[in-house]
């Protein structure tokens, strides 16, 4: 009995992370699949809405990269930042997404702070996302960002430096370290 107990565990550790994938897969499919058709009332074959928002996701960026393109661009965005809360909103999301994958990149100082006093603390991986204030009191400091394992939130500290331990290894690794609760990821130094 034990040894098939240890098979049906061994058989759903190797199908679970394949179902999630495909079942996230075809629901991101489905999803745009359902939404092309009720917004332009036409009839699509299956995986062709993700293809349609990918081109104009695609066109939209090449357009928006352009130079006769951008000016009209801020000139709208400054508006979007003087309505009160879609502001908050608008400029929230765009940091976010900059932070990621914009040129602007907050997430490539991987770091571990020690969280725990005496010689034996603990210590958590996260990012600095900034180094320098021009507030007296947190000259001493850095933000660091520590996102949370298995969600998509985190929390910001203000640490000292000192407690700052730079990591040789990208912010790719670094996040899918933490993201995964230390499960995947190489924090082997490059």
């Amino acid at each position: 009995m034990k040894t098939l107990i240890r098979y049906f565990i061994q058989g759903l550790l190797f199908w679970t992370p394949i179902f999630i994938t495909v079942y996230i897969i075809f629901f991101i499919f489905s999803v745009f699949d359902r939404i092309i058709p009720a917004l332009f009332n036409v009839e699509l074959t299956p995986g062709l809405g993700i293809l349609i928002v990918v081109v104009f996701l695609t066109t939209t960026g090449s357009i928006t990269s352009m130079l006769l393109v951008k000016p009209a661009f801020s000139f709208l965005e400054n508006y979007v930042y003087k309505i009160p809360f879609i502001n908050i909103i608008y400029s929230s999301s765009k940091d976010v997404v900059s932070a990621i994958v914009g040129e602007k990149k907050r997430f490539d100082h991987p770091v571990m702070v020690k969280t725990g006093g005496g010689e034996t603390g603990t210590f958590r991986i996260g990012f600095v996302t900034r180094d320098e204030f021009n507030v007296k009191q947190l000259e001493t400091l850095v933000a660091v960002y520590f996102p949370h394992s298995y969600n998509i939130s985190g929390n910001i500290l203000f640490v000292p430096k000192d407690k700052v331990l730079p990591l040789n290894i990208t912010g790719a690794e670094a996040m899918k370290f933490i993201v995964s609760a230390g499960m995947t990821g190489n924090l082997d130094e490059k």
